[in-house]
């Protein structure tokens, strides 16, 4: 017999039950398509921030016509009690799991679970996917501090405030395996976080929200950056970030204000290795930075909007040879940055950007310009606020 007409026999044997059963699991599938064309000054192949060990994913897009970080989503209610989503993001060629977590739908009087790979609740922008971004690149200090978003595998814990304002805080348990970690010796928890955010509504045209983060990992075991340096010792990092948004009666649609801000401080202490010439220091980290943004839709589907970046390093160790060759000197400067981007989006499933970076990661100054195009196809949850 043909296996075409062998499965067409099982099929009409099944009771309608089990047939009905087969497509009860019907996930929802999303494709975001991003890609991009950018032109710098300097070769990106060499970028760098002083005073900063940068995450492998923390460079710069190749220059000429590049896959940005595109992303295949599945999510489904699993049951009554947990809902699931997966995401597998692809850049230049190379594939990741962004997320794949269960989340509890049924627990109630506030509190949700989320538990597997998941973006960390850590600051303002982290747990938002890139390519809600109001900009095509990351902000300085959290490609200095995580390698362009913090992902790691553990467990989460909401609670939402039972109040008429919005308050929620959220815990997470970490492996500590992602940048800034590195993993813990026992193979347990090796970071966690603490967040509270509030917002609320200023009539009917404007909303806000605030928030502070911290995150820890005590014993931080071979963090790798991008040359291959390692870091032993503790990381802890505050964060404090601001949000405004207004839209005339709330309708968002012909225009709308977007400000945001995030400030981030990182102390470290420890010991940092020089894998080139075998050899190390003692290292006490003392940085920290900001980025400042406003985005601006003026008319229906065109945008504009500005940001500002600074990055601050005085780090100290025993050795200022070993600092110096893993970048963890400033010699005097601190990397800055400030980014203009002017935005079409004909509809909420697509945009075509274009951006210009004045870059000073270094003293010499690299002029970067980015022509971005983001395209969504399937279904797509709401986005955060």
């Amino acid at each position: 017999m043909q296996p075409k007409y062998f499965f067409m026999l099982i099929m009409t044997t099944l009771p309608p039950t089990a047939m009905a059963g087969a497509n009860d699991y019907n996930p929802q599938l999303a494709l975001i398509l991003d890609g991009r064309y950018s032109d710098y000054t300097h070769d990106p192949a060499s970028y760098t921030l002083p005073g900063f060990q940068r995450g492998t994913d923390a460079g710069l897009a190749p220059a000429g016509f590049a896959i940005g970080e595109s992303e295949i989503t599945l999510s489904s209610n699993v049951d009554q009690d947990f809902t699931g989503q997966a995401t597998v993001s692809i850049s230049d060629g190379v594939s990741s799991v962004e997320e794949a977590y269960v989340q509890t739908l049924a627990i109630g009087n506030g509190v949700t679970v989320k538990f597997g790979r998941l973006l960390s609740a850590f600051g303002y922008l982290n747990s938002h996917h890139a390519h809600t971004w109001d900009f095509a690149d990351a902000p300085l200090m959290y490609r200095a501090l995580f390698g362009d978003t913090l992902k790691d595998d553990g467990i989460q814990v909401n609670y939402i405030f039972p109040t008429d304002l919005f308050v929620q805080l959220s815990a997470e348990a970490l492996s500590g395996n992602a940048f800034p970690g590195g993993g813990n010796s026992n193979g347990g928890i090796g970071a966690s976080t603490l967040n509270l955010t509030a917002g609320g509504d200023i009539g009917v045209s404007q909303s806000w929200q605030l928030g502070v983060s911290h995150w820890q990992d005590g014993n931080v075991v071979n963090r790798t950056d991008a040359n291959a340096n390692t870091f032993s010792g503790s990381s802890k990092i505050n964060a404090l970030n601001a949000v405004y948004k207004w839209s005339p009666d709330g309708n968002k649609l012909e225009r709308n204000l977007r400000l945001q801000m995030e400030y981030f401080k990182r102390t470290e202490d420890g010991t940092v290795n020089d894998t080139t010439n075998v050899l190390n220091s003692s290292y006490i980290g003392d940085q920290s930075g900001w980025y400042a943004q406003a985005a601006y839709q003026f008319m229906q589907s065109w945008s504009t909007g500005v940001r500002f970046d600074q990055l601050h390093a005085r780090n100290t160790g025993s050795n200022a040879t070993v600092l110096n060759n893993i970048s963890l000197i400033d010699n005097g400067h601190d990397p800055q940055r400030s980014s203009v981007m002017l935005q079409w989006e004909p509809s909420e499933f697509s945009r075509i950007r274009l951006q210009f970076n004045n870059d000073q990661s270094v003293a010499s100054r690299d002029k970067q310009l980015f022509v971005q195009y983001t395209f969504s196809l399937g279904a797509h949850g709401a986005h955060q606020f």
